[in-house]
This record gives C-alpha cells, structure tokens and sequence, in this order.
C-alpha cells in the first residue's frame, strides 16, 4: 500500500527486468481504476525476476494481488507469477516471456472465474507449449485465489492448486462431424508471390508453410526474399524480417531502396537520392503502422533455439509471414542430428502459431570439374547444403539458377527459377525467367522462351552437316 502525488491511497505493484532493477509500478485506486510509471514493456511477469528460469512448475495469475495470494498460501515454495494486464492481455504478457515459460515442466493458469477468465486460458493455451498447461477452477463458485484465501485460508489455496486439470483444446472430432460437402470444399489459396509461374504451380504461400529458396552464393537469393517481403507488407500482411547477414537498419533501406525503384547499395551509398519527402513518404507506407512490420536486431548473433523462440514471439504477436536469411546460418555449427532438430523445431513453431516462413538456404560445393551453381548449373534437391531435412521438412522448396560468370552482360542479369518440391499437389519444374535492372534494383519475370526459340537457338548453333 502506499500513497498518489495526490496523496490517495493505492495498492503499488512493483514490476522489475530481468536483473531484478524496478522499471515500472501499476497502481490501483480503491474504485479499480490502474495507472501504470515507467516503462512497463520493459518489465517481465509481476515477481519473474524472483525466480530461476527452468523448475517443475509455475502459477501464473490474473493480477497480481492474487499472485501474492498465491505465494503466500503455498509459503514462497512455487514460483508464482502474475500478467501485467489482466485477462484481456494475458497472451500477449505469456508470449513476450514465453523463453522464460518454456523452462517449466507444468505451466498453471489460474485466472478468474468469469467468462474473460475462461476465455483468456483458451487465448493463453495457443501460446504456451503444448502438453504443460493447466488451469485451475476456483472452487466455491468463488472468483479469484484471493477471494478464495481469504474465506477458505491457504489450505484451500494449496488443494485448488494441486487440482489443476490439463488442458485439452477443443477440435477432436469424429467422423460424423465430417460432411461431403466439408470434404468437397476447395482450399483457399495462399499469398500470391510477385512470381506467376511459382503460384501457378504451388498455389501460393499457404498458412503453416514452411518454404525454402535456394541458390548459389551471390545469384540473388536475399534479393528475392526482399521483392517477396516487400510486396507482401505492401498488400497490408503483417511480416517479419530475420536477415542474419545484415543489420535491421540495412534491411529496412533496402525495402525503402524497392519502393523507390532504386538500387540499395545506390541509397545506401548517398541517402540524398532521395528528397526528405520521398524519405518520410516511404516510411510512413512500410514502417508507420504499428507492428506490421517486424525485424529481428541479431547483434550478430544467431543461437539456433533463441532464433526459433524470436520467430515465434513475433508470430504470436501477429505476424503471418516470415523471412529468415539464412537457415545456413543458424544451422552453423551443427551436426546433422542437431540440423535436423532444428528444422524439427521450426516446423512445429509453424503448426503451433500458424504462420508461414519463407527460410533461404546455400547450396553444397559442386565436385572439381563440374559446373558450379553460381555459373548456372541446374539445381536438384540434393544440391542442398546440410542434413537431409532441409530437404525433406519444407512444404515447397524453390532453387534460383543464374550464371553471374556469362560474358554476354544481359545473361548475368537473367535468372532461372525452379520448383523442386510441391508437398501437396502442384507442379515442379522450370518456372519463371527473372531479368535483374540494374538501374532500378528490381527483379521482373520476362517471358520464358517457347519449344520453337530454343530449337532455333540450337540450330543456329549447330548447323553443320554430319
């Protein structure tokens, strides 16, 4: 208790960072009104810093008070913890800690008992991983662990916690739930890359996709993940950007470069190619919208279970498409079990939050002698470099083929793209032709050349007689 500027009596919560340094304090009028000082964003579960970050199980309350209810009944034995905000923000509270949660064997909801509170452990539940939530029913018809406390004492608060059931979501159907007319229903399309022949042949990037580009090294892989990122923040989907080769303030000059028809080392050599207006103008259309741009500022770094948690944290905070450049990258280091634990990881973060991924990966060394990828050498699946579940993981994989060593300068600047793997129907093979402008820095698909042009190509080539 404490005390306003105004001298009103207040209940403080105190909300401290990971060091255990106070960052904020949420304060609690006597008619239920909340203020909020200092930076709350800054701050982890209501008592998180008190506790280590891996144990058997965690509570974690609705507010904070019953947090402290909580704690006191079971006598500071458990950590406890409490959201920030309250019911209506408890998922995103969860998703924000969700490294520090996932370090727990049991995770125990005990929210309150209204409609809300229900509702709020369904939203929770989708965050949390699968197989550790519990919640707790406070007994009584009463609403709250304090309430609960306070008329039953702390033997009551102890039992109802040890009562916890298992979550079990709702989707477990039978057969007589099926009807022709739901097995007969077509599937909706995926997002529309910027490339006809690719979402004729895939049918678009679908929700839970994990794709994969690859290419040799220099023939244009991130440039393709830009053009796709960039059209899909332009159509208004929420995207995240994880470029572990750059840092984010590249990557963002680079979508301001495309949306400006410019290339990006250009910009990013003299920012005056644009006027402050065309500056202002392209980032209120790509940035100025909140969340819907997301980016991932690695400090060079890249844990490959710390990378997977951030591209879950940003799926759960909205995101419907992410670009990870490279997996190569993360996979650094690893041996091939670990690899594939990797892609393993990734592909359940992807069925559990629903989002899509588009990751890049390198292509293997080619044997002495033989024809590399970067002087466009046709790729297969095996010419992926890594364990086999980069190839056998992702729904569609999408290799690029160019010659950068042509002589003839319009061949260095046109581009090959082919469809390995469609998991579910669609085509593989030749897709689109891509030709690079070097003055604008942007990738368009050209006509791909008909049977009659490259038999009269290969005739014009070999016209001797035998």
């Amino acid at each position: 208790m404490g005390k306003d500027r105004d001298g009103e009596p207040v209940q403080i919560a105190t909300y401290c960072d990971s060091t255990g340094s106070p960052v904020a304090q949420k304060l609690r009028t006597p008619d239920k009104d909340f203020v909020v000082l200092g930076k709350l964003k800054q701050a982890g579960l209501f008592g998180q810093y008190l506790f280590r970050s891996k144990g058997k199980r965690v509570i974690v309350t609705e507010g904070e008070i019953d947090c402290l209810s909580v704690a006191q009944a079971l006598s500071l034995k458990w950590p406890v913890v409490s959201v920030q905000n309250g019911a209506q923000g408890a998922a995103k509270s969860l998703a924000a800690q969700i490294e520090w949660l996932k370090g727990f064997d049991e995770i125990v909801l005990w929210f309150d008992n209204d409609e809300p509170g229900r509702e709020a452990i369904e939203a929770c539940a989708k965050v949390l991983p699968v197989g550790r939530v519990k919640f707790v029913t406070t007994p009584f018809d009463l609403k709250d662990a304090n309430d609960l406390l306070r008329e039953h004492g702390p033997t009551a608060v102890v039992s109802a916690s040890w009562e916890a059931k298992d979550y079990r979501p709702d989707g477990v159907i039978t057969g007589a739930d099926l009807s022709v007319e739901r097995l007969k229903a077509k599937a909706a399309p995926g997002w529309q890359t910027p490339y006809p022949l690719v979402n004729e042949m895939t049918r678009g990037i679908r929700p839970r996709q994990l794709w994969l580009l690859t290419a040799g090294t220099g023939v244009g892989k991130s440039t393709d993940a830009r053009e796709w990122l960039y059209a899909a923040l332009c159509e208004g989907k929420k995207v995240g950007a994880l470029f572990l080769e750059e840092s984010v303030e590249d990557t963002a000059k680079a979508l301001v470069a495309l949306d400006n028809d410019i290339p990006f080392e250009a910009l990013d050599e003299d920012s005056s190619l644009l006027t402050d207006a065309q500056w202002d103008a392209s980032y209120a259309k790509l940035f100025g919208h909140g969340d819907r741009y997301q980016a991932y500022d690695h400090f060079g770094a890249s844990d490959a279970d710390g990378l997977v948690n951030k591209m879950e944290f940003m799926a759960l905070n909205g995101v419907e498409l992410l670009f990870l450049d490279h997996l190569t990258i993360a996979a650094t280091g690893l041996d091939n079990e670990a690899q594939d634990a990797l892609l393993v990881k990734l592909r359940s973060m992807v069925e559990r939050t629903g989002c899509s991924v588009v990751a890049i990966a390198h292509v293997r060394k080619e044997q002495s002698g033989a024809r590399t990828a970067e002087e466009g050498a046709q790729l297969s699946l095996s010419s992926i470099k890594g364990s086999g579940s980069l190839k056998q993981v992702p729904d569609v994989v999408i290799a690029k083929e160019r010659n950068q060593q042509a002589e003839d300068d319009d061949e260095r600047d046109i581009s090959q793209v082919r469809v390995l793997k469609v998991r579910r129907g669609g085509r593989t093979g030749p897709a689109d032709r891509l030709k690079y402008d070097a003055k604008t820095g942007r990738l368009k698909p050209i006509p791909r050349l008909s049977e009659p042009d490259i038999m009269a190509d290969d005739e014009s080539e070999d016209d001797a007689p035998f």
